[in-house]
């Protein structure tokens, strides 16, 4: 702790014998200094600006603040604590509460109750402010600061001259030179520790220790013949007391003494540092400063403070000189400033690095009330032709350093500070190509000279958030009605979810509280100057204290289907996955899949293929359909179905990996983003279905048959090889200049039969995707011959390739330049909903052609109509070259309607909005089509009363051990395996308890008031599953899964404290335990959800969300949720819960998830007996009551 040295020194008192400083106290809250003084009053001082020489200089100067009697007569203040609405002080006899301007809030007195006689100390009970104790030489009182007059006593005998607390206790110092621990809530004394055996100094706490500084009895050595006189003999029984060269340290925890800090000197006070827990600076009275490391005794500091009076003229009489000394250390809240009295009532004040350091004495203090001040009276008024001098108009005087005053090297930007508007890169690159004058594009960057009105994030009175000025909702529990929003939120069941008189008055409730901010994201045609529609904005989802359970998802979507969420790696993908989800034979293909098994358990699969949850992209994809469906107008997130595709090599070689939302990418490398992955994403689900089910449905559902033909155009070159392939995605392609206006003459003869004049206004009007299509499925390229040859004419290689027929669900990927864009703005309407496919047997070159309607066929008898399922559209915020402004969303039709799909924002979308691509922010990326000869048999979707008698459904898992690689023979089983005569039917109940590992830790935003924003969560993994068995029988509570999930990546926190998972515990090679993948635990889970089975358990919102799994409300019995009182706003943990109605001390050591998913499952029949009793509104208030007097929390 080098660079401590004093800053100030200030006389606070003239007469050294009559008005002493008695009490010193930093200020918790506010930027002052208190002292209380002999004669019982109270004063403060702040921190103000230098007036030196130099405005900028960094010595610290005080100013008095306030001063105000707090004691009856001339009692000296004792002491002083610091409240959040003022400053409370403490005399003999009484105890004042006062604001800190000195206006009295209450005064109580020994004459107003009998009991506040004596008194030496006080603190506050605990983390409790409103609560105050106070030692006395004979009690220990206990004073409401809500209800003065209320006081009471705890069970202690007093002998107090110190007191201190913690969170749970109070920590006593005694007469006799101990220590003692006190329970408040218990009434009762923990420990006593011994500290010193004459009297004790001084004493401080932080966190789990304590340290204390006094003085020990000397012990009397007396020798033979020598001789006492009368006085030594009468002062016999005085004890003898020297200064304990040592500082105690003791452990609240343990209950022990740790080892003592050595100091020669003798102690007269002892502080622990805020900032640095592990350093405590310990003052003699003699003025040595000591920093010394409570861990490592050798890191230690000494300084010595000037203690002598600089003046010998302050001491008027010689014969009353007092040697200086030390007194009433104190350390500032921010922890950068010492305070101590000397024996002269000089106040010294320390800083640490006094050049740079904070110039106030908490971080962040609030402004302080000023006096009210008059305006003196203005003379004049002074007209210009009077003849009177200027200088008796006057200037004013100012004691702080002025604004205007500030130093040359800081410059400020005009117009109210606002960052300047960057030029759009595609002006510089468009300026350099062409020459002269550039005119302003109207259309792409609307109306100019708009003046935008500045708004403060001030102007924001409600508390909400804004978006393009507008307010979006707060958090739930934050809103009009909240205990009941919140009640609603964190809970996935309730008893009484199925009662419509309920529903309607919540959703009235609602739909009151949305109705002024409904229309925020609501699509608003025709805006002015281009604008980019907030329904397309980049969203970003908001965490409270309450987490992401809090954030408002029924904002953003109040229809039927699922959003999904993004801050989560690769959520890029979320548009492209709500397509395919929208396409029924591709939905139900996936989803089917699942009722096979296919679980990999391999060393092989989880070391060297790098895939620890033996699972595969198909096998994800299916479960997180499977979530989709039935989460219906909630929020899905992906997290298991990312997590595969970060550990795919395939994806990972070609870069398709994104883990910061896209804020490193333009809009080029969003679009060869999202339709590279289409097409990996297609080859990679046909793969593996070829690897589990040895067949290739995809490749009938979406591939694309082509051929190639290579020949040379010389006769005397051999080359002539024609081949064939199969690809899953048609990359469009922009025909030529020519070839546009080729096509476009074709059509507008088509159209105007009556007439050969083509009017060129219309020409571009003509084009759609089909010309587009006609062109990309017959490429043609002319390459110059490489090959060596006997003659050395030159000659070239014509390379084709004709797409030979189109498949049922065709897959477009329109990966163009903006250039193309541009000109696909243009058209009228380039995007069709539908258009006709044409096989001409008879032509090798063109074997397929394009038609918009039905009237233009040749031969209708030949023709494949294709409908719009839906496209991936990318929106562009700012210039194509700019990035982090870009973002996914798709249109998919569904019933018969139009629905927007932007991360969790769901909502239904004009259709002229849907095909309207006249604006240069919207670019279609991603087609889906359909053709009227796909396959009508509908896949049925699993019903719970149904799901386990599916003839092709494989459940032989959950009556079996699939252990990942060895099987640990030593490990003793704490389960008991189903048997098939068990087999789980729909409605049987079983309770379940997750246990997981921190894989990633939470981000935040620090802000530079010091406040903290998360703005990404902690990412979890499912480390152990217990399930045990719920119904009626001999097996009753017995488990029959607990499974320990394997995992290869670096985990960053074993939560052991939480989960009861050791370092190695999930380790495949030093693991003692018999682990499992995550796929195989998963798929018991999810067999037994679709097999309409019932879970008990506590917080399961936490634990289906951790494992990532979507469980409908009819099959939940949450305890904690039945256990809750909205009027409180606090869950009950299942360890309190178990103490108070079932008489049960669960939890005493790690977690263990058999345990807590039993103690639910007792719970559960707890609640159903009090409830059948008619007992249970009674019961858990007395639950509630009795957690107030606990401080919910169990006692030890």
């Amino acid at each position: 702790m080098e660079g401590w040295s004093e800053v100030v020194r200030i006389p606070l008192s003239n007469d050294t014998s009559s008005n002493n400083i008695t009490s010193l106290k930093f200020d918790s809250i506010y930027n002052l200094l208190w002292f209380g003084t002999s004669q019982g009053y109270t004063r403060s001082f702040t921190t103000v600006p230098s007036s030196s020489i130099n405005p900028y200089s960094q010595s610290l100067q005080l100013s008095p603040y306030t001063s105000f009697k707090t004691t009856l007569g001339k009692n000296k203040v004792l002491g002083n604590i610091s409240h959040k609405d003022g400053i409370l002080s403490l005399s003999n006899n009484c105890i004042n509460f006062n604001d800190r301007r000195g206006i009295t809030k209450f005064s109580i007195s020994s004459s107003d109750n009998e009991l506040l006689n004596n008194l030496s100390c006080f603190t506050f009970n605990g983390s409790m402010t409103s609560e105050v104790v106070i030692g006395t030489n004979s009690s220990l009182l206990k004073v409401d600061l809500n209800k003065p007059s209320n006081i009471s006593t705890f069970n202690h005998d007093g002998n107090i001259i110190s007191i201190n607390n913690l969170s749970k206790y109070l920590i006593l110092g005694k007469s006799n030179g101990s220590v003692e621990l006190f329970d408040p809530i218990g009434n009762v004394s923990i420990k006593e520790f011994q500290a010193h055996n004459g009297v004790l100094f001084d004493f401080d706490v932080h966190d789990n220790l304590i340290t204390t500084c006094g003085a020990s009895i000397r012990s009397r050595r007396y020798y033979h013949g020598h001789h006492h006189n009368q006085q030594q003999q009468q002062n016999s029984n005085t004890p003898e007391l020297t200064l304990d060269p040592l500082v105690n340290l003791f452990d609240i925890r343990t209950k022990k003494s740790l080892a003592p800090i050595p100091f020669p000197a003798g102690a007269s006070a002892v502080k622990f540092l805020p900032k640095l827990s592990n350093m405590i600076v310990i003052a003699s009275y003699t003025g040595q400063l000591q920093f010394v490391d409570v861990f490592d005794h050798t890191h230690t500091s000494i300084y010595q403070a000037d203690l002598l009076l600089s003046n010998s003229n302050q001491i008027q009489n010689p014969h009353q000189y007092k040697s200086p000394s030390l007194q009433n250390l104190e350390v500032s809240a921010n922890g950068e400033h010492l305070a101590f009295m000397d024996s002269y009532s000089h106040l010294h004040i320390w800083s640490l690095n006094s050049s740079s350091s904070s110039k106030t004495f908490v971080s962040y203090p609030p402004p302080l009330d000023q006096p009210d001040t008059t305006i003196s009276p203005m003379y004049g008024p002074y007209s210009i032709d009077e003849n009177i001098p200027l200088s008796t108009v006057g200037m004013p005087f100012y004691k702080d350093q002025l604004l205007s005053g500030f130093p040359y090297e800081l410059s400020f930007t005009k117009e109210l500070a606002r960052i300047q508007t960057q030029i759009d890169p595609e002006l510089l690159i468009e300026s350099e190509k062409t020459k002269g004058f550039i005119p302003y594009d109207k259309v792409k960057y609307g109306p100019r000279n708009i003046y935008k009105r500045y708004q403060s994030l001030n102007d924001n009175k409600s508390g909400g958030s804004t978006y393009d000025g507008k307010i979006l909702p707060k958090f739930i529990s934050e809103q009009k009605n909240s205990s009941k929003s919140l009640r609603k939120t964190i809970s996935n069941s309730s008893i009484d979810s199925d009662n419509p008189i309920e529903k309607d008055k919540d959703k009235d409730k609602d739909n009151e509280d949305t109705n002024n901010n409904s229309s925020i994201f609501q699509y608003k045609p025709n805006q002015p100057g281009n604008k980019v529609p907030n329904c397309y904005s980049i969203l970003q989802i908001q965490y409270s204290k309450f987490g992401v359970r809090d954030f408002d998802f029924s904002f953003y979507n109040k229809t039927e289907y699922c959003g999904l969420e993004n801050h989560i790696d690769n959520s890029y993908i979320n548009a492209l996955l709500q397509l395919y989800r929208f396409q029924p034979e591709f939905h139900y293909l996936v989803l089917g899949n699942l009722l096979k098994e296919w679980l990999p358990n391999d060393y092989n699969t989880i070391i060297n293929n790098k895939n620890p949850q033996g699972s595969s992209i198909l096998n994800e994809l299916g479960y997180l359909f499977d979530m989709m469906e039935k989460a219906k107008g909630k929020n899905v997130n992906i997290s298991n179905f990312t997590q595969i595709l970060s550990m795919n090599e395939i994806i990972k070689s070609k870069g398709l990996i994104n883990v910061n939302e896209c804020q490193t990418l333009n809009s080029k490398d969003l679009r060869n983003l999202i339709t590279m992955f289409n097409e990996v994403l297609i080859n990679q689900l046909n793969q593996d279905f070829f690897i589990q089910t040895q067949s290739k449905p995809l490749s009938s559902l979406m591939g694309i048959p082509y051929e190639l033909e290579i020949k040379s155009s010389s006769k005397a070159c051999l080359i002539n090889e024609k081949s064939g392939g199969l690809m899953f995605n048609l990359d469009l392609i922009t025909p030529p200049s020519n070839a546009l206006n080729q096509y476009a003459v074709v059509i507008n003869n088509k159209w105007n039969n009556q007439s050969n004049i083509i009017n060129p206004n219309t020409t571009k009007k003509n084009i759609t995707i089909v010309t587009y299509l006609e062109y990309s499925v017959n490429q043609f390229r002319s390459v110059p011959c490489q090959q060596s040859h006997s003659h050395q004419f030159p000659h070239n290689l014509e390379i084709r390739k004709s797409i030979v027929s189109l498949p049922s669900l065709l897959s477009i990927n329109v990966n163009l330049s903006s250039t193309e864009f541009k000109l696909i703005n243009s058209f009228e309407q380039w995007l069709l909903p539908e258009f006709y496919v044409f096989n001409n047997n008879n032509s090798s070159n063109n074997p397929l052609s394009f038609r918009q309607n039905v009237s233009q066929l040749e031969n209708p008898k030949n023709y494949l109509k294709y409908e719009l399922v839906g496209f991936v559209c990318e929106i562009s915020h700012q210039s194509d070259s700019a990035t982090g402004f870009h973002n996914l969303v798709s249109f998919i039709k569904t019933g018969g309607e139009w629905y927007l799909f932007n991360n969790f924002l769901v909502m239904p979308i004009p259709q002229e909005e849907v095909f309207n691509l006249s604006s240069n922010w919207k670019k279609p990326v991603v087609l889906l089509y359909n053709s009227s000869d796909i396959s009508s048999n509908k896949f049925e979707y699993f019903h719970s009363e149904t799901f386990a008698k599916i003839p092709s459904l494989n459940s032989s898992i959950l009556y079996r051990d699939h252990f990942a690689g060895t099987i640990r023979e030593s490990y003793k089983k704490e389960y008991e395996l189903l048997t098939e005569q068990e087999a789980p039917e729909f409605g049987s109940i079983v309770a379940i308890d997750a246990e997981f590992v921190n894989l990633a830790p939470d981000e935040f935003e620090i802000r530079y008031t010091g406040d903290k924003k998360l703005i990404k969560p902690k990412v979890l993994s499912l480390a152990r599953l217990s399930i045990i068995r719920g119904e009626d029988g001999p097996k009753f509570g017995k488990a029959f899964i607990d499974d320990y999930i394997v995992h290869t990546n670096e985990i960053h926190d074993y939560l052991t404290n939480f989960s009861g998972i050791e370092p190695g515990d999930l380790d495949p090679i030093k693991s003692q335990k018999n682990l499992t993948t995550l796929q195989t635990t998963y798929r018991k889970l999810w067999l037994l959800l679709n097999m309409g089975i019932v879970f008990v358990g506590h917080g399961l919102y936490n634990d289906f969300r951790g494992i990532n799994i979507q469980v409908p409300s009819n099959q939940i019995r949450d305890t904690a949720e039945f256990f809750y009182k909205s009027s409180y706003k606090r869950q009950l943990s299942l360890k309190f819960l178990a103490y108070i109605l079932l008489k049960e001390k669960v939890q005493t050591g790690n977690h263990d998830s058999i345990e807590d998913a039993y103690t639910a499952l007792l719970l559960y029949r707890k609640y159903l007996d009090l409830l059948a009793q008619g007992q249970f509104e009674d019961t858990l208030s007395n639950v509630y009551m009795e957690g107030t007097a606990l401080r919910f929390k169990v006692p030890e």
